[in-house]
């Protein structure tokens, strides 16, 4: 009897369990979204995923680092004046999902400036007209 007690107290345990993490997660996503409302962050991580693009593909243009790192510093004391922990930054910043969507939006950048997947020197016409340009992503580079 004892033993049949137990394996429903465990079952309830990992119900209880799996559902705390499974709201933690979605409380998770949903305090996340406030981070992609905002002006400031998603535009800043958008001129971050293009600028990286065009870095990565491009052997002529180089990333201005320190320029590149502070701008950085300053999405994430703008993300903390919204209330947002570094930590919490950070995690937004590493997760796979928030990656892959910065990614996919680089890449309709790239598509409006009449860009194809794996065109490489289209990319890196983008980035030097961004550094003449004076962009937001042109100051990040050089």
């Amino acid at each position: 009897m004892m033993k049949h007690y137990t394996t429903i107290l465990l079952a309830c345990a990992l119900t209880v369990g799996v559902g705390l993490l499974t709201s933690m997660s979605f409380a998770q996503a949903d305090r996340w979204q406030a981070l992609r409302d905002d002006p400031t962050i998603n535009n800043g991580l958008i001129v971050i995923a293009v600028g990286r693009q065009i870095h990565n593909s491009c052997d002529d243009v180089n990333a201005r680092l320190l320029r590149a790192l502070g701008f950085a510093e300053s999405l994430v004391s703008h993300a903390q004046t919204l209330g947002f922990t570094r930590a919490e930054v950070n995690a937004f910043i590493d997760d796979r999902t928030e990656q892959q969507r910065y990614r996919d939006i680089a890449s309709q950048y790239f598509a409006e400036r009449g860009v194809q997947p794996g065109d490489g020197a289209g990319v890196c016409q983008v980035g030097r007209d961004e550094i003449s340009a004076g962009s937001a992503i042109g100051r990040l580079l050089r």
